[in-house]
C-alpha cells in the first residue's frame, strides 16, 4: 500500500504549485552473467578424451591413454597408443618356448633368456639355483650350476642383469672378493641308470611268458 503526501497550495490562481509523493515500494535488480549474458562470456567446456581402441584386441600390448582439457575458448584432446614391454616379453618367450605342436617355436631356452632380460626374473632364476643361461665361447656349450655362477662372479658387469641396480644383494650372494669354499661331492645312495637298465633287462628275461615284469 502506497503512502503518499502532498503539500503546497493546489490553487492554480496562485501560480505556484509544490507538491511531494513518498513510496514504500521496494524495487530488487537481478544481474545475470552466466553463458549468453554478454558479448565475450565463458562457454561450456567441450573438450572430451577419445576414444581409443586397442590395435590387437585382448591379445594386444598396446595401452591406450587419453587426455583433454579446456581453458577458457581453447580446447585441446588427445589420444595415442603405447607398447608395453614387459607384455611383450612375456609374449615373445611363450612365441619361443611353446612347443611346435602347439603353434611356437620350440626355443625353450630362447624363452627363458627372453624372460631373464627383466632384473626381477633373472634374480628369480638364481635364487632358485637355476641360473639363466650363459653361453660360452670357449666350450660352444651353456654355462649352468656353479659355472654360470662363476661367469657372473667374474664378470657381473656383463653376465648379471640389474647388477648396477641391486649392487649390495648381488656382491653378497656371489660372494665378491671372498674366497670360495670347495663343493662336496654329493653321495649317490641309489643304483647308477646303467645298474637299473641292467637289473631291468635281467628281470625281463627271468620273467615267464605273459607276466609282467616287477619293477627294479
Amino acid at each position: 500500500m502506497a503512502d503518499a503526501q502532498v503539500t503546497g497550495d493546489l490553487n492554480t490562481n496562485s501560480g505556484n504549485t509544490n507538491s511531494t509523493i513518498g513510496s514504500n515500494n521496494n524495487e530488487s535488480t537481478t544481474h545475470y552473467n552466466g553463458a549468453g549474458s554478454a558479448p565475450f562470456s565463458t562457454p561450456v567446456p567441450t573438450a572430451a578424451a577419445p576414444t581409443v581402441m586397442g590395435g590387437g584386441g585382448n591379445d594386444s600390448c598396446l595401452i591406450p591413454y587419453q587426455q583433454a582439457f579446456q581453458i577458457s575458448i581453447f580446447g585441446r584432446a588427445e589420444g595415442k597408443m603405447e607398447q608395453d614391454p614387459e607384455c611383450n616379453r612375456r609374449k615373445d618367450a611363450r612365441l619361443l618356448g611353446t612347443p611346435q605342436e602347439a603353434g611356437g617355436l620350440g626355443l625353450q631356452v630362447s624363452g627363458i633368456s627372453v624372460m631373464c632380460e627383466s632384473p626381477a626374473i633373472f634374480k628369480a632364476m638364481a635364487l632358485a639355483s637355476t641360473p639363466c643361461p650363459i653361453y660360452s665361447i670357449e666350450t660352444g656349450k651353456l654355462l649352468v650350476g656353479r659355472e654360470g655362477y662363476l661367469a657372473m662372479r667374474d664378470e657381473p658387469h656383463i653376465y648379471v642383469v640389474g647388477y648396477s641396480s641391486d649392487r649390495a644383494f648381488w656382491d653378497a650372494f656371489l660372494l665378491m672378493n671372498e674366497e670360495l669354499p670347495d663343493v662336496l661331492p654329493q653321495e649317490n645312495t641309489g643304483p647308477l641308470l646303467s645298474e637299473r637298465f641292467r637289473r631291468s633287462r635281467r628281470s625281463d628275461d627271468n620273467e615267464p611268458a605273459g607276466v609282467s615284469p616287477s619293477n627294479p
